[in-house]
């Protein structure tokens, strides 16, 4: 008999599933949940509005291979400025799809979910989306153990004609045999504090948009070398 278990989780996307039914994949302290909920798509569901992508909800599922299967679902959480602003809203839309690539289900780590719902509430609480972005792909990154190399030379720390290396790690320099795009010290050192500093700290950073920019740009190519491995 499959076991009753209770979780609460961060939905990160939903998809039609059958004629009536939904699967919610969630991030959860015990790592991702893909779920099915039976009838979530009918009018009269307890569960279709509940399980919107953005807000944090308890579940009560029954565990089994594959897909878990939904017995109930309550709303805990939203995060309103998110969701009534674009800008935000395509941000923290990107970080929940790279959960998806990024985070294994059934894998219990309870460092995703935290780290993912203390950003979103930074983003909710007036964190720039573009300081978001770069800052939570380092960290969730980092947890997975893929966090890309940001203080020199990966191969010999040197400080000095540093280019990106996705594939070697992250910054590589041009006598180590680095052929990729420069990396000048303002942006990588720019990215390490984005990658180390507390949340609450990041919107008192002075950052270029231009070095934001390119930190996602650079981010996302690490991301997909990490995707191929």
């Amino acid at each position: 008999m499959a076991e009753l278990s209770r979780d609460r989780g961060i939905v990160l996307r939903t998809q039609d599933h059958a004629e009536t039914d939904r699967i919610a994949v969630l991030l959860t302290p015990r790592g991702r949940l893909d779920v099915l909920a039976k009838g979530a798509r009918r009018l009269e569901g307890p569960v279709g509005a509940v399980l919107d992508p953005l807000h944090v909800v308890d579940v009560i599922h029954y565990r089994r291979r594959g897909l878990h299967l939904l017995k109930e679902a309550s709303l805990v959480r939203t995060f309103p400025h998110v969701r009534g602003d674009l800008e935000r809203a395509t941000a923290a839309l990107k970080a929940l799809a790279w959960v998806v690539d990024l985070v294994p289900a059934d894998a219990p780590d309870d460092r995703p979910y935290a780290l993912t719902l203390e950003a979103l509430a930074g983003l909710d609480e007036g964190l720039p989306p573009p300081v978001f972005t770069v800052a939570y792909l380092l960290r969730l990154l980092g947890a997975g153990g893929h966090a890309p190399h940001l203080r020199g030379c990966v191969r010999c720390g040197a400080l000095v004609g540093l280019t990106w290396s996705p594939e070697r790690g992250g910054l590589l320099c041009v006598r180590c045999g680095g052929r990729g795009e420069p990396v000048p010290p303002r942006l990588w050192r720019s990215l390490d504090a984005l990658a180390r500093l507390p949340v609450p700290a990041l919107a008192r950073l002075k950052l270029a948009e231009e070095d934001l920019a390119a930190g996602i740009r650079l981010l996302d190519e690490f991301r997909v070398a990490q995707l191929s491995r």
